[in-house]
């Protein structure tokens, strides 16, 4: 639970304390929290270009959410009417 508090907490660009860095140490080293950061920065950064440009999904990345959802387990990305 310590790395989806950080990544809300990164999301919402909320101060991210004492608590939350301990809690993460609690279970990962310094570089791998160094690589979390960046990991849930460059996915913030993706997210809102995508979200700012409304960028079409290419046929072959539906093709494979479809598929996800079809298999019980595999993508837990529910799929909208809109992508569909």
């Amino acid at each position: 639970m310590a790395i989806v508090r950080y990544a809300q907490k990164s999301t919402r660009l909320e101060r991210i304390g004492g608590k939350t860095y301990a809690d993460l140490a609690a279970h990962f080293s310094t570089p791998q929290i160094m690589d979390i950061c960046m990991t849930g920065g460059l996915s913030n950064m993706a997210n809102r270009f995508h979200s700012t440009f409304q960028t079409d999904v290419d046929a072959s990345t539906l093709e494979a959410v479809k598929a996800g959802n079809a298999t019980v387990g595999v993508c837990p990305i529910p799929i909208s009417e809109q992508m569909g």
